[in-house]
């Protein structure tokens, strides 16, 4: 069997054909160019090995991808994340589906409210998270985020929810007690015997 890269058109021509130098010429050629390109392929799976590139081409894909949330101030973690979702986000951009996803991929976790879930002023949303983040990241992620949502909705707050789990001690007593009324009674239907 022969393989792709060590294959010649002279190998599969009529005979009569493959001696002339001009067919053996072209033979040589298309070689070397399908092998250069077999090279190359090698350097195609880069969505396959994300998680092993180096910063500086994690960089360089952000930018050919122009990812749309990329800073290289992130932690590679979230690079990672962003270079990986950049396609779908372009698919879903302005849906309340690819803000909850920067979300998660920015702050760990939460959920997007919009405004007739809450009650709210219309085309506002809110922004529901367990994060703990700084105000300059916050202030960071509004950047972000108009580049995402869709261009008539606003955000209306970030929300940060805390759970805490704490014992509540309940007491219940019952004081039996009998109490007799002898008499007349009004009420709005007369006097009742």
């Amino acid at each position: 069997m022969i393989k792709l890269q060590n294959s010649q058109i002279s190998q599969i021509l009529p005979e009569c054909l493959s001696k002339s130098p001009d067919a053996q010429a072209l033979s040589f050629a298309l070689c070397r160019a399908v092998d250069k390109f077999i090279n190359y392929c090698r350097y195609i799976s880069v969505f396959s090995t994300i998680d092993t590139e180096p910063d500086h081409v994690l960089d360089i894909l952000a930018t050919e991808l122009d990812t749309q949330y990329y800073d290289e101030d992130l932690s590679n973690h979230i690079k990672r994340q962003l270079i990986r979702n950049t396609l779908n986000w372009y698919m879903k951009v302005g849906t309340p589906a690819a803000v909850e996803e920067l979300v998660k991929t920015v702050f760990g976790e939460g959920k997007v409210e919009e405004w007739f879930q809450y009650g709210g002023a219309p085309y506002t949303f809110k922004i529901l998270t367990n994060a703990n983040p700084s105000p300059a990241a916050v202030e960071e992620f509004e950047k972000i985020i108009s580049k995402v949502k869709n261009i008539r909705s606003h955000l209306e707050s970030v929300s940060y929810c805390r759970k805490q789990e704490i014992s509540v001690y309940v007491g219940i007593a019952s004081i039996p007690r009998t109490s007799t009324n002898i008499g007349w009674e009004d009420s709005k239907y007369g006097n009742i015997s």
